[in-house]
């Protein structure tokens, strides 16, 4: 679904899945390293149990001293030790949840940067197609939506579940201690109330699932919004986006209100439980105590545990809906760290050595999807040193070529090679070691002017980056900003200008110094003269090098060795760019349109 849509998508099936463990999961894989942490918030619950179930005790002792009392006998010392002893309890209580609390919490804490760094690592050490397939915005919600719903979940579940258990444990002991017939009418009522508890959390987790998946389509579509803010305003779009908005904010409304109704469901049955089990309790408690059978201390005694129990058990029932919710987003977690790789290293991936830099390919045929292939068995050579311009009309897949090249793809049908070798073969990180690119709209990074280049080569010079940018053109305007080579460029760059950032990438690239250079019209955002002045650059680097350039400026067809025309697929010319030209074929017509 678009976020605009109104369509709605359907709700997820409410049938269990193999998924049903996923927290449990990624606890184990995430949360364990760090169990010094909840073995001392554990620890601190205990005593925060054992001190609040105390209350019943000593209730059930002040109790029976009022009843001796009121029989004739003495109270004696109890009139102000048991409340004093009370507020030690409390004391003791407030101090340990203290700790608990604190110990908890870091834990969680330290584990959700672990299963973040985690969820970052399986991205950008994935596939490329993954990544291409979906919103960015989709995978940005991954790590602020899901990862709240986690620290939230596992916070409650670190937080409550000890002290829940441990004090329902204790005060139904405490209990069958004091009357066992009493317990035993508690022990009937609550359980029967948990069955539709647990239906409700299954009808979470499947609509928090769909909940959590609209979020990154929100997301995206704010993303997306804020970045074409200039075409919205040029095109007078903006009613059209608050429409947008106002769908994508509406259904976002929607699947959280039924995932909180669904939520709001479990307090109401568990308190019907718990007043079914007080008039049970008060009226059995009457009788006995006219039988003889108990006392009012016990009764007391036994109240005061009630009530104690009773928000535990509450707790207990809201953390399963909540838990439900965290397995959803374990499961997206799941659904991305345990996704097979479409393109990795063989299991007998070879190292790739000295590089010439000879490119094949040999009988390529490749789609990004079902749809029509965009190569349809391409054959052409590179030789190694060969400088190669890639001309074409759109579509032609002359950026595909790149894509097979840095194998963020495989093709379907056919072969890639380097120096004659299938780059299947061969270890992705010396292949991608060995090529450098530089795209028409590069990446560059919110750092510094001089990080962003050095990213070509980590650990170069400070004179080397300088004269990479010497060679780029880029010293001269670098030096003119205030902050010179330590002027943050922005988000993606976006506080230079396109040829400043272009230049900057190829600085990168050839601070890189690798033996193959892939330029993706790389030079469009230039003007003549830069670009002139840039190309007699290039053409000295390029000297004992491979060269492939997909060239839309005629000035950057002219000066290589040799020129590729792509149509279809497929290679539909090639030779130089004088004989091409006067050839009246394919080339020529692109010429004569200006090259694309």
């Amino acid at each position: 679904m678009r976020t605009g849509s109104s369509t709605r998508k359907p709700e997820p099936s409410t049938t269990s899945s193999p998924r049903h463990s996923a927290l449990t999961r990624l606890i184990a894989r995430h949360f364990r390293r760090h169990w010094t942490w909840f073995a001392a918030a554990s620890a601190a619950a205990l005593v925060t149990s054992l001190a609040v179930v105390s209350y019943g005790f000593l209730v059930k002792v002040l109790g029976d001293r009022l009843q001796d009392a009121a029989s004739g006998g003495n109270i004696g010392d109890a009139s102000w030790l048991l409340p004093g002893l009370i507020v030690l309890a409390a004391v003791v209580r407030a101090l340990s949840l203290y700790a608990m609390t604190l110990a908890s919490n870091t834990g969680i804490q330290r584990a959700l940067v672990d299963v973040s760094n985690a969820q970052f690592a399986a991205l950008i050490d994935g596939d490329h197609a993954r990544l291409a397939s979906q919103a960015s915005g989709g995978y940005v919600s991954r790590f602020l939506n899901d990862i709240n719903t986690l620290r939230d979940v596992t916070l409650r579940l670190a937080n409550n579940l000890p002290k829940n258990i441990l004090t329902v444990a204790g005060a139904l002991a405490a209990m069958l201690w004091m009357d066992w017939l009493l317990a035993l009418v508690l022990l009937l009522v609550y359980p029967v109330a948990f069955a539709p508890v647990i239906a409700l959390g299954n009808k979470v987790r499947n609509r928090a699932r769909r909940s959590q998946e609209q979020a990154g389509d929100v997301t995206a579509f704010l993303s997306e919004g804020f970045q074409s803010a200039r075409a919205v305003a040029a095109y007078g779009l903006e009613g059209y986006q608050k429409a947008r908005a106002a769908a994508g904010f509406g259904e976002r409304s929607r699947l959280f209100l039924k995932v909180l109704r669904d939520k709001a469901g479990v307090d109401p049955i568990l308190e019907i439980a718990g007043g079914l089990a007080i008039a049970g309790v008060l009226a059995l408690s009457a009788w006995r105590i006219g039988e003889g059978a108990s006392s009012i201390g016990d009764f007391l005694g036994f109240i005061a545990l009630v009530g104690i129990a009773a928000p535990e058990i509450r707790s207990l029932g809201s953390l399963g809906a909540a838990a439900q919710e965290g397995e959803a987003a374990a499961a997206r977690y799941f659904d991305l760290s345990d996704a097979p790789a479409a393109v990795s290293d063989a299991p007998d991936a070879e190292p790739l050595g000295r590089v010439s830099g000879a490119l094949s390919f040999e009988g390529v045929h490749f789609g990004y999807s079902r749809g029509e292939p965009v190569l349809n068995g391409l054959t052409l050579s590179v030789r190694a040193g060969e400088t190669v311009a890639i001309v074409g009309p759109s579509g032609a897949g002359k950026s595909t070529l790149f894509n097979l090249l840095l194998r963020l793809y495989d093709p379907q049908a056919g072969r890639v090679t380097l120096d004659g070798r299938d780059i299947r073969a061969l270890r992705l990180a010396d292949l991608r070691a060995a090529m450098a690119l530089v795209e028409q709209d590069p990446a560059l990074f919110d750092d510094t002017i001089a990080a962003n280049i050095a990213l070509g080569r980590p650990g170069a010079s400070r004179q080397d980056v300088e004269a990479a940018a010497r060679a780029a053109q880029a010293d001269g305007f670098i030096t003119a900003l205030p902050d010179g080579w330590e002027t943050r460029v922005g988000e993606r760059g976006n506080r230079l200008s396109g040829g400043q950032r272009q230049r900057i990438a190829l600085a990168r690239a050839i601070l890189r110094d690798a033996p193959v250079l892939l330029l993706d019209e790389a030079t469009s955002a230039l003007d003549t003269e830069t670009e002139l002045a840039i190309g007699k650059a290039l053409q000295a680097f390029a000297k004992g090098r491979t060269v492939l350039v997909i060239a839309h400026r005629l000035s950057t067809v002219q000066w290589a060795d040799r020129v590729i025309v792509l149509e279809a697929g497929r290679v539909a010319e090639e030779g130089s760019h004088a004989a091409l030209e006067g050839s009246g074929g394919a080339y020529a017509r692109l010429v004569k349109a200006g090259l694309g």
